[in-house]
């Protein structure tokens, strides 16, 4: 009786203890979105508003190369607009993919933190409405990021990312009427930053199989 009490365990501790094995596949869709809203008041009394909302989806396949280890592929579609009043001021879309690496750690239960890498690419293309000027951009980046998963169970899985640092380089293009205003820009960034669960409700949900 004591032997199967303690196989029993064993077998228990060890389901806890492994995420997912070798072997198994990811199929993974994220949803990311956030507004901020701004109000002013004039001295006349006249009361306007100014929001912008931001819209992001990914679609990713991954594949546990080792119990706990998962790589994995992501490609991306977003769009920003900027909104003064009732009107459209200005409109983002964005493209983008990422190779990631992710090795996951049992917390309680179904309960994993993880942490992990990714190098990614991002095209974004900016209009105004209100005249022909617009931005073109190319960003490529690379980081790390953490955060937590719960495997409700042998299918399904919820996950969002809580901290991410990531250094990325961008080129951006700049053009107005005729190209007259066209100049070009380059940056690095270094990003240490809160995402997902804490403040823009980011999280993705995974089919396993």
């Amino acid at each position: 009786m004591k032997k199967l009490i303690l196989s029993i365990m064993l077998l228990t501790s060890f389901s806890f203890a492994n995420a997912q094995t070798k072997g198994t596949n990811t199929l993974g869709l994220g949803v990311t979105f956030g507004t901020e809203k701004t109000d002013f008041t004039d001295q006349a009394g006249n009361k306007t508003s100014n929001e912008i909302a931001n819209r992001f989806f990914s679609l990713s396949y991954g594949n546990f190369i080792k119990d706990n280890e998962r790589m994995g592929a992501e490609f991306t579609y977003g769009n920003a607009r900027f909104l003064s009043g009732q009107s459209s001021v200005s409109d983002t879309k964005f493209y983008g993919g990422r190779l990631s690496y992710q090795k996951y750690y049992a917390l309680l239960k179904k309960f994993y933190a993880f942490a992990g890498g990714s190098g990614g690419y991002n095209y974004s293309k900016g209009e105004t409405n209100d005249m022909p000027n617009g931005r073109l951009s190319n960003t490529y980046s690379v980081g790390g990021y953490g955060g937590l998963t719960w495997f409700l169970s042998k299918r399904f899985a919820f996950e969002t990312d809580l901290l991410a640092a990531n250094v990325s380089y961008r080129k951006t293009k700049n053009y107005g009427p005729g190209n007259n205003n066209s100049f070009n820009s380059t940056s690095t960034n270094f990003d240490l930053t809160t995402t997902g669960a804490i403040n823009n409700l980011g999280f993705k949900i995974y089919l396993l199989f």
